[in-house]
């Protein structure tokens, strides 16, 4: 009988409990299956009607995600407040947006897509060693962060960079690219978070003083292809437990946000960063910002590789955190209470992945 510290919902029927129980054990997650042959998906990955893709709430191809140009950011200070204001636009509006000219070389965006490719399809002792959904490890890889009856058809491995995790610890198949991708990653957060505190007309370190991206959750998702892509997801509709997420994607897309009521597809760009505003940076800039919707779509194509990388404070910060006090006024009061870091990651776990974290905290 598995138990919520396996990672496995208990709350549900003992055939699919059992189910789940031994496609866990195998510790071969979702590609485990795909390489035995399956013609149609075990009954736990088949997701609800109503959260299957329509047709008709799909919006319109010429509808895009807004592309943000980083190439001119210092040109001149006419370019850097048009920059700005295109964030501001998209952060408010979209909650999503492509960075271009962001400076994080192609040829390390291909080696990192590459070397997490290799590692999902290579030594199977490797990923079985790794195999766990323990917080305490740095350096861990499963499928589904928590094995519901609707479980999501991709394998993760998780990377915790909080200033604990051993780099050794990482495959090496996929190390030497990893490592230098989070300080690109890093460098270009430097200056994406000058950008966001203009945007919310701030000093340019007010966010980066905020140590909001103190610990680096990377996740590099490998999505096999499904027989039948039709009844299940690749991720599940969420919001993200973050401050800013960074997604690097490969060229087959699946990546879908929630628009003005319309699916939205984010085609892939060569060398582009997918970004978008995490529930933290909602929170604190009072909803000046918004965290939005999305989800990935499974595929008979495949496999989809992609790596998200989610800034936050420390897990461990004392600090409160909360509204902007130099956003707030009588006309624009706070909308969330302060909280501890801690308590908000504790609230998104329990809560699971589609539901949004953010609501015990709202006044």
């Amino acid at each position: 009988m598995a138990t919520p510290t396996d990672g496995i919902s208990v709350d549900q029927p003992n055939d699919i409990l059992n189910e789940l129980k031994q496609f866990d054990d195998t510790k071969a997650g979702v590609k485990g299956l795909v390489d035995s042959g399956i013609e149609k998906i075990p009954a736990f990955f088949i997701q609800p009607q109503e959260l299957l893709p329509k047709s008709s709430d799909i919006a319109p191809p010429t509808l895009q995600v807004p592309i943000i140009d980083l190439g001119a950011i210092h040109k001149d200070a006419g370019c850097y407040k048009q920059i700005v204001e295109e964030l501001k636009q998209a952060s408010d509006s979209w909650g999503f947006f492509q960075l271009v000219n962001h400076s994080v070389p192609k040829d390390l965006l291909d080696e990192v897509i590459q070397g997490v490719k290799e590692f999902h399809e290579g030594d199977k002792d490797v990923k079985e060693k790794l195999y766990s959904r323990d917080r305490v490890k740095k350096v861990r890889f499963a499928s589904n962060l928590r094995l519901l009856s609707a479980a999501n058809w991709r394998d993760t491995l998780t990377c915790v960079f909080d200033g604990s995790l051993d780099p050794s610890d990482i495959p090496p198949v996929c190390r030497d690219a990893i490592m230098k991708y989070r300080e690109a990653i890093l460098q270009v957060a430097e200056t994406l978070y000058e950008l966001l505190s203009a945007a919310l007309g701030l000093p340019s370190d007010h966010l980066r003083g905020m140590n909001c991206a103190k610990t680096q959750l990377m996740v590099a998702h490998y999505y096999p292809p499904c027989p039948e892509p039709e009844l299940t997801l690749g991720t599940s509709m969420h919001t993200d437990p973050s401050f800013v997420t960074f997604l690097l994607q490969d060229d087959l897309g699946g990546l879908q946000i929630l628009h003005d009521g319309h699916w939205v597809n984010v085609a892939p760009i060569p060398g582009a960063l997918v970004v978008n505003i995490g529930d933290l940076l909602q929170l604190v800039s009072n909803d000046k910002f918004k965290s939005i919707k999305h989800r990935v779509l499974a595929s008979a194509r495949g496999p989809r590789i992609s790596v998200a990388t989610f800034l936050n404070p420390s897990f461990d910060e004392k600090k409160l955190f909360g509204p902007i006090k130099e956003l707030l006024s009588d006309t624009n009061p706070p909308l969330y209470k302060e909280f501890l870091v801690d308590d908000y990651i504790k609230a998104y776990i329990s809560k699971g992945l589609t539901a949004s974290a953010l609501s015990p905290f709202k006044l």
